[in-house]
């Protein structure tokens, strides 16, 4: 059975690479792959950050799919930033960020 390490370097080659197309900051991408699935089935409760990640990556009441690093979505919840600003050199092949309205 892996470790936990080393299901976290998996989940960090899969996801990673994809987080840099999307334009994700690094940081958030780390600390989504920090928590891969086999981790997350073992937690029975979320935590208090857990659950404040979650609901920064709302926009308008829509999950958007990018769920931001625990630093900027304390900011996103406080209003000091957007999720949406958070998105910097997205490959220019992807639609633009957020999909809201586009079926998704």
């Amino acid at each position: 059975m892996a470790t936990l390490k080393e299901q976290q370097d998996e989940w960090f080659a899969i996801n990673a690479p994809l987080g840099r197309q999307l334009g994700y900051p690094e940081c958030c991408i780390k600390e989504f792959c920090a928590q891969p699935p086999e981790l997350l089935k073992k937690i029975k409760t979320p935590t208090k950050d857990d659950l404040r990640r979650y609901k920064a990556g709302h926009i308008n009441g829509h999950f958007t799919g990018f769920i931001p690093c625990s630093f900027h979505a304390k900011q996103i919840v406080m209003g000091k930033i957007t999720l949406a600003s958070l998105i910097k050199d997205r490959d220019m092949a992807l639609l633009p960020f957020p999909l809201l309205g586009r079926g998704i």
